[in-house]
């Protein structure tokens, strides 16, 4: 596996999308500081799923989106896409490229796909953790990363062992382990305070089901208490309401018979109250008469009066018996209309008590009859009831292990089926594998031909290459020396020019120059060119004058003169020559040469020239000038400077401030300036040249890296062949191992399939069975059930007519004993109204014949005065004779009324009597009831049950056992009913509590042992892998540090799972204490070995090294390219650089440059290793 590609969109400086292609081998990114190349290295890392913003050099996340420039507007999300090549199947996912995408957006989202399909961070975490790729690992080595891996700490040192040892994955494990224990601690905790809680709850509700399961049991006892007694109190009450008919009998016999007495006392009363008012009308009219006829001898006047007051007295008596009479006629009437109706309801009665009686002989054996069948009922179906259940437990028992055996077939039947796709699926790789492996064995042998043919070409273009670079070495040789005489040119030139512009020391000169040099054409010295052998002689005559301005005209040369000549007073003198002045004519007869004849004068200044020397003559000597014929105007001079006057002055010397070599150095600028294009066209000949050489080399480079990248290419291809071929061949034995293993697991099913069939079928029809028994028992309960409900119905049927006929049945009986004890008292009143009538009409009668008597003695009132005083002693006589007999029969009539009384208050008593006994009997039938009610209750006794019930041997002991356990009851308080369900309910709750408790404990101890098993295995992996990369670093070591010595210790050998890694490195000839006290390049070279050591104990897929050499000089960064092309033989290398040397050593060499707008861009070329050509770009 390799690094494919990576591809950058919005990420830091790269704005634009960048997308790089990596191979196998060496690839070295480039490009000026501020570039942007480690931008790659952080997209690496961040793409890998590095989350401190720190490590990516920056301050926020969002540090990492483009953030604009002074030409580009800032983006809102950055990109990277890192692409690997997974052909060798390194990563657990089913694909032969994984492309690895981080998103992040301005807004502060971040998102991770694999293979465009979105995912989380762990999820990249889990499928690179067996690579050594990721945001910890060291594959990527950023600036600055050496000196703090020797700078840190032994305990972070000991994280380079531990990721060369893969246990990364083990730690991440023990820490999920760990998280998952604090996880279950939280929930253990938890858990143990709900139990504690539920607990906490079971007591108290214990407590209410105690004193619930206690009233339960007091309340049964009470209730059995209740039943007995009250079975007891059922008998006693029919004990008693035997007793109670015969007192009734008895007493109604009494009435009867009192009522009898009663009546024969009242007729003889009668027979007396008759005699007595006879015999009291007779001795009344006899007193009367005694009265009488003494008031008639006292007053014969009044007697008259008398006489008729007690005819009035007659009429009234007689009217008083005849409405006694009606009355008493009027209620025998009555009396004899309820004699016939209690005769008539006493017939209505008997019969009635006949027919209920009847009713009751033949309800009752139907009763009873319905009764036994009923409780035959309820056993059979309870019976049937119990064999259901039990059938009925036999079938789930059966079902479930059916289906135990059925999930056993169907699981052994789907694996078979598994198994049997799995060999096709075998059979098909391994055909297809085999196919790939003679496909994979062919294409080797034509990519070892071709790798012959590659390196023999490689050979060759690296001897063009040697050729051309020795040809390109003469030339910039020759380009060097143009160039350096150019260069020397143009700095004489530009020395010439500041001191020729430095020369000028008039001030005058420069102020005129400055305020009118829109008039000045030019300085008069660089329009002359002497010969070099009149140079000083020109320059003595001009001395300042060669600074004279030259003016196109008289109105110039007025206007300069002018400004000159108002600062002359102040500034020294200046010369202005016109151009259009007017020219001499040469002197006649003047020795020697004219001077202005020998001078080069540019065009269009002769006469300017020829103003200042056109009378200047040069002659040999000084002799010869004195000798000269003098000319008017005419200065003869000589070479050693003398000058003469026509008038024979002679001036010798120069002037302080003439200008001593100001023509030569004119002359010189004159030269060189035309001597610098041709330096130039020099220059440019060589330097095409060089050019042309350059390509040269480079196409022979190019031939060279095409070989190289060619033979890298052919022998990776073969390479990657070999290692297919190997694991094609490994695949094989693999695949015939698992075929193997696959075909006895499927004779394994199979052998589970059949065994499982001939089980399933007899489960099947022994269930089936075992259903057909429940539903007949279920039928015949239902049967059962419809019967029960019947006879239940007519049970209660036949118990409520035996009921109501024997309601029926006493109630007549109970009227008719009501009605035959009425009836007698009614004929006896009937019998002593009729004698009372008798009476009545008899005394009514007397009353009348009296009546009738008095009014002849109206007639005869005269004579019966006469006679009265004779009657009067007659009637006195027989008046103290009745008066004796009334008395005696007045007491008669007393003693009777009181006979009459004491029979009313026997008949009164029995009535009582007969009464209470009714009263009696009915209290004792709602006894009777209430004790019925009280026995069946509870819906289940019945009656003729509960009186088989043996009697309480002492119902007074009983009643107390019953009232203290009311009292008992009473004060056990409120019960609380639903305790038990709630109990049950809270019981089961603290169960499964407990049971998950003991899981949570027991899956704590079982992570405990995994991070123990965990531990032991990162201790094994450490010591072992730390052993190795110890191995690895004294080899790296004595490779970078020829001669040196180093290797690793451990701060805590007793202790491997914490001890810290110290580096113990000692280069050639020194004796350093501690890693701080190294130079630069030895830290970075120890770094570098350690971390080489580590790579070669674990290889990575790719590593990327930013700017590690940067501190080494030639010879160090010479050990590191060996040790580099050492390690990419076996793995990718991604190196970032500034060195030569690691770019000549490159595979593909990668350019970052960044343009003005901020934004970095790459360009890439494939170099050949032989001979540093690009071969392909």
């Amino acid at each position: 596996m390799y690094l494919k590609s990576l591809t950058l969109k919005g990420f830091k400086s790269f704005a634009d999308r960048a997308h790089m292609t990596f191979e196998p081998g060496l690839t070295v990114i480039v490009g000026p500081n501020g570039s942007g190349k480690s931008n790659i290295s952080d997209a690496i890392l961040w793409v890998l799923g590095e989350q401190s913003a720190k490590q990516l050099r920056g301050q926020a996340m969002e540090d990492v989106i483009f953030s604009g420039s002074s030409a580009r507007q800032p983006v809102g999300v950055a990109e990277v896409t890192l692409v690997l090549d997974n052909s060798d199947h390194l990563l657990p996912v089913d694909f032969d490229e994984v492309a690895v995408t981080r998103r992040m957006y301005r807004s502060g989202e971040s998102e991770y796909l694999i293979n465009a399909s979105p995912c989380r961070l762990m999820d990249i975490q889990d499928i690179l953790h067996d690579t050594g790729l990721g945001k910890d690992t060291h594959s990527i080595i950023s600036q600055g990363k050496l000196d703090a891996i020797l700078q840190s700490r032994p305990e972070e040192r000991r994280a380079l062992i531990e990721e060369a040892a893969g246990i990364s994955k083990h730690k991440r494990r023990k820490e999920r382990a760990l998280k998952k224990i604090k996880g279950m601690d939280e929930h253990l905790v938890r858990a143990r305070d709900i139990n504690r809680e539920v607990k906490a709850q079971l007591k108290p509700l214990e407590r209410q089901v105690n004193r619930a399961r206690r009233h339960q049991e007091l309340t049964e006892r009470a209730n059995e208490l209740t039943q007995i007694l009250a079975v007891d109190e059922l008998r006693r009450l029919q004990a008693r309401w035997a007793e109670m008919e015969t007192a009734a009998k008895e007493a109604s016999a009494a009435l009867e018979l009192a009522g009898y007495r009663q009546a024969e006392k009242e007729r003889e009363l009668e027979k007396l109250q008759v005699m007595l008012e006879e015999k009291g009308l007779f001795v009344g009219d006899l007193g009367e008469r005694r009265r009488h006829m003494q008031d008639v001898v006292g007053r014969l006047g009044s007697d008259m009066r008398l006489l008729e007051e007690k005819g009035r007295n007659m009429v009234r008596q007689l009217s008083d018996m005849r409405s006694t009479l009606s009355g008493s006629e009027h209620q025998r009437r009555r009396v004899a209309e309820d004699l016939k109706a209690v005769e008539r309801e006493l017939d209505e009665v008997r019969a009635a008590a006949e027919v209920a009686q009847r009713d009751v002989d033949a309800a009752a054996p139907a009763a009873e009859e319905l009764h036994a069948r009923r409780v035959e009922l309820d056993e059979r179906i309870s019976a049937l009831t119990r064999s259901q259940r039990e059938a009925q437990r036999a079938v789930d028992d059966r079902s479930l292990e059916l289906a135990r055996v059925k999930e056993s077939l169907a699981g052994a039947e789907q694996q078979d089926a598994l198994f049997a796709s799995r060999l096709e699926q075998i059979d098909d790789q391994v055909e297809n594998v085999r196919a790939s492996l003679e496909h994979r064995r062919s294409r080797a042998e034509e990519l070892e031909a071709a790798l012959t043919d590659a390196r023999t070409a490689r050979e060759e273009a690296v001897a063009a290459l040697e050729t051309a670079q020795k040809a390109i070495s003469a030339l910039r040789a020759r380009e060097g020396e143009a160039r350096d005489r150019l260069a020397q040119a143009r700095s004489e030139l530009s020395g010439l020019r500041r001191l020729d512009e430095a020369s000028t020391s008039s001030p005058l000169v420069k102020k005129v120059a400055l305020a009118r040099g829109e008039s000045i054409l030019a300085r008069l010295g660089d329009v002359i060119e002497a010969p070099t052998e009149l140079e000083g002689l020109v320059e003595g005559l001009l001395a300042s004058d060669i600074d004279a301005f030259v003016v196109e005209g008289t109105t110039e040369l007025a206007d300069v003169a002018s400004f000159a000549l108002d600062e002359t007073a102040r500034s020294g003198e200046a010369l202005v020559v016109s151009r259009a002045a007017q020219v001499s004519e040469p002197a006649a007869g003047a020795a020697g040469f004219r001077l202005v004849e020998r001078l080069a004068v540019r065009d269009g200044y002769a006469a300017a020239v020829a103003a200042v020397l056109g009378r200047v003559y040069v002659v040999g000597s000084l002799a010869e000038a004195l000798a000269a014929p003098a000319v008017p105007g005419v200065v003869y001079v000589t070479p050693e400077g003398a000058r003469v006057s026509y008038a024979g002055a002679v001036r010798v010397g120069s002037a302080e401030d003439a200008s001593t070599g100001a023509l030569e150095r004119k002359r010189r600028i004159r030269e060189l300036v035309r001597l610098e294009p041709e330096l130039a066209a020099v220059l440019d000949h060589a330097t095409a040249q060089v050019a042309e050489a350059e390509d040269a080399v480079a196409t022979a480079r190019e031939q060279r890296d095409a070989a190289a990248g060619e033979i890298a290419r052919l022998d990776g291809e073969r390479s990657s062949a070999l290692s297919e071929i190997g694991r094609l061949e490994h695949s094989i034995s693999q695949m015939t191992a698992e075929r193997e293993q696959v075909e006895h697991r499927r004779a394994e099913a199979t052998r589970l399939v059949a065994e499982a069939q001939p089980k399933l079928e007899e489960l099947t029809a022994a269930r089936d069975d075992d259903r057909e028994r429940v539903d007949s028992l279920a039928a015949q309960i239902a049967d059962a059930s419809d019967e029960l409900d019947r006879v239940r119905a007519e049970d209660a049927s036949a118990a409520g007519r035996l009921s109501d006929a024997k309601v029926r049945l006493a109630q007549a009986r109970e009227r008719q004993r009501s009605l035959e004890a009425r009836a007698p008292e009614l004929r006896g009143r009937l019998e002593g109204l009729e004698r009372r009538i008798r009476g009545t009409e008899q005394a009514s009668r007397s009353l009348e014949v009296l009546r009738l008597r008095v009014d002849p003695l109206h007639s005869r009132y005269e004579a019966l005065s006469e006679r009265a005083l004779d009657w009067a002693a007659r009637l006195r006589d027989q008046a103290s004779l009745e008066e004796a007999d009334s008395a005696s029969l007045k007491k008669t009539i007393e003693d009777a009324k009181a006979a009459v009384a004491d029979a009313k208050a026997q008949v009164e008593t029995a009535t009582a009597e007969v009464n209470e006994q009714k009263v009696a009997r009915g209290k004792l039938e709602v006894q009777v009831e209430a004790a019925i009610k009280a026995i069946t209750a509870d819906g289940h006794t019945v009656l003729e049950d509960a009186l088989q019930l043996p009697a309480p041997e002492d119902p007074e002991a009983a009643r107390a056992e019953l009232e203290e356990l009311a009292v008992k009851i009473n004060n056990l308080g409120p019960v609380n009913q639903v305790a038990f369900q709630e109990y049950e309910r809270l019981r089961e709750r603290a169960d499964y509590v407990e049971s998950q408790l003991a899981d949570l404990e027991a899956a704590r101890g079982a992570l405990t042992k995994i991070t123990a098993a965990i531990d032991r295995k990162m201790r094994r992996a450490f010591v072992s892998t730390f052993k190795q990369v110890d191995e690895n670093f004294q080899e790296v070591f004595a490779m970078l540090f020829p001669g040196g010595q180093a290797h690793l210790e451990m701060t805590d050998p007793e202790h491997p799972a914490d001890t810290g890694v110290e580096v113990v490195a000692q280069p050639r000839g020194k004796r350093i204490a501690k890693m701080t006290l190294m130079s630069g390049g030895e830290k970075s070279l120890t770094a570098l070995a350690l971390l080489f050591a580590v790579y070669r104990t674990r290889t990575v897929p790719f590593y990327v090294l930013d700017e590690v050499e940067a501190a080494l000089d030639d010879a160090n960064l010479s050990k590191l390219i060996g040790a580099i092309d050492v390690l990419r033989s076996s793995t990718q290398l991604l190196v970032i650089s500034h060195q030569r040397r690691t770019m000549e050593d490159a595979d593909v060499l990668y350019g970052v440059s960044m343009q003005a707008d901020g934004v970095s861009r790459v360009v890439s070329q494939r170099l050949d290793r032989a001979t540093g050509r690009v071969v392909n770009a």
